[in-house]
């Protein structure tokens, strides 16, 4: 998209903006608009290496401030249109990404759709974001670009169900380049949708179908049935490529109350499809000994069997000072072996696939482990303890040692390290009508024997101040 694109949609928003402010005395309620600014302050050191058994020693440090703008025209009592604006740029300290996404970098449009809203039913269609359940399977359209936008380019239908239950039907395409932006990034480019990064794009498109009902009809034991079919295209690293894949996850996800303090929660998800197979392909480099021509072996076709479950027990005394609560969970993700994209030999693929769940469901730090959030293989028993000291105030603390299911990247022992996590979320005054909040949050993973290495603990620390008007 170019500037005079761009510049074509505000000037037709504004429009449609006088217009319905020309309306009478309803005019207000016609139109709508508002935005946030998110700023953040982050360090990171001694990190897992993506997709490898191995730390890297590094340390970096920068700036993040991302800005949102959008605005809402109803333009009629069931029909509105929503556009939303976004720009995110750093600032790097003691990295050699010192001028990575520097000021101003893009903007880029984050939310763009039309919704339709009629008794017992809502579509949506274009742009949107879309988070179903815990976030565990369906969260985050376009992870290639971390935390700075999660949208989907989707059509989406909400059925309502007997009064407190829905059924969501989603049908979804997201392209690996984001087209709907002008400007350029320093020293970067968004690659939406990436698991390794390309050439300069790895190229690799996915969508699909996704049937998701929550049901609420039993106030104690509300629970969610799914079933999502996913299309991975083959994709590029800056050496090799990697076949694509196609395949189905069905689950379920249970919250019953057991008492007016004790509730707990389970979700169980299994996949089967197939992996596609690649031929043997030439890379373009040579072997420095042989002078040979450097190849990739040809990939074999391969099944899909996989599983994630989830089962966790939260108990809380809402009735004393600070209303403490204590979770203990264990999250599985099954794990193969051969890494997703490694294997030649064509067996069962058993590692788990997040599907369209790539976001940070357990930390940072863990998160870091994968090539670009695609969490896999990993055992990850924890409890956490949370209080609440005040209003709008919130204390957590969670911690447990992290496995790998099974041994993958050459890796000598499954125990990934014991990890630490804690979070303070804060209210600040706020100032012209402009709700402002804070946070504070660190990490620490303490290196196991799946990782070969004498670096110190990893760490990861944020302080984050939000404003919304």
């Amino acid at each position: 998209m170019n500037g005079k694109t761009i510049t074509a949609c505000l000037t037709a928003c504004a429009a449609a903006a006088q217009v319905l402010a020309q309306d009478a005395p309803a005019a207000k309620s016609r139109f709508d608009f508002g935005g946030d600014i998110r700023a953040r302050y982050e360090f990171k050191d001694n990190w897992p290496e993506k997709g490898k058994a191995s730390v890297s020693g590094a340390s970096e440090d920068y700036l993040r401030f991302r800005t949102r703008v959008w605005g809402d025209a109803r333009l009629a009592d069931e029909l509105s249109i929503r556009l939303r604006l976004a720009n995110e740029f750093r600032q790097y300290r003691n990295s050699p990404d010192d001028h990575k996404q520097e000021f101003p970098d893009e903007l880029y449009v984050d939310n763009l759709y039309g919704a339709w809203k009629g008794e017992g039913l809502t579509v949506k269609a274009g742009r949107q974001d879309v988070k179903l359940g815990a976030g565990r399977v369906v969260a985050d359209g376009t992870p290639g670009d971390g935390s700075r936008s999660t949208f989907f380019d989707a059509v989406s239908a909400t059925f309502d169900i007997g009064g407190r239950s829905a059924l969501h039907l989603i049908g979804t395409w997201n392209h690996y380049r984001n087209d709907l932006a002008v400007g350029d990034t320093e020293g970067n480019l968004y690659d939406m949708t990436k698991i390794k990064s390309g050439d300069p794009y790895s190229k690799m498109d996915e969508g699909g179908l996704i049937a998701y009902a929550t049901i609420e009809e039993c106030e104690d034991l509300p629970f969610d049935l799914y079933w999502i079919y996913k299309i991975e295209e083959d994709f590029a690293s800056k050496k090799e490529r990697y076949p694509g894949r196609e395949f189905h996850t069905v689950g379920f996800r249970l919250m019953p109350a057991i008492n007016d303090w004790l509730s707990a929660e389970v979700e169980a998800a299994w996949q089967f499809g197939e992996v596609d197979a690649q031929g043997a392909r030439l890379n373009g480099e040579t072997d420095e000994k042989t002078g040979e021509a450097v190849g990739q072996p040809a990939i074999k076709s391969r099944d899909i069997g996989a599983a994630m479950l989830y089962a966790g027990l939260t108990g809380q005394a809402r009735d004393l000072p600070w209303a403490p609560s204590l979770t203990l969970a264990t999250l599985y993700l099954s794990g193969d072996e051969d890494s997703y994209y490694k294997t030649k030999e064509g067996g069962t693929d058993n590692g788990w696939n997040p599907v369209f769940g790539r976001e940070t469901i357990v930390g940072n730090i863990p998160e870091g482990m994968y090539d670009t959030s695609r969490w896999s293989n990993l055992v990850y028993p924890h409890a956490e303890i949370a209080v609440k000291p005040a209003k709008g105030h919130g204390v957590s603390a969670q911690l447990g040692p992290l496995y790998a299911a099974e041994k993958d990247n050459g890796a000598t022992g499954r125990h990934r390290g014991f990890f630490t996590k804690l979070k303070y979320a804060f209210p600040l005054p706020s100032v012209g009508g402009v709700a402002l909040g804070g946070a504070l949050a660190g990490e620490v993973l303490d290196h196991g024997d799946y990782y070969e290495t004498d670096e110190d603990a990893a760490t990861w620390f944020r302080f984050e101040v939000t404003a919304k008007f």
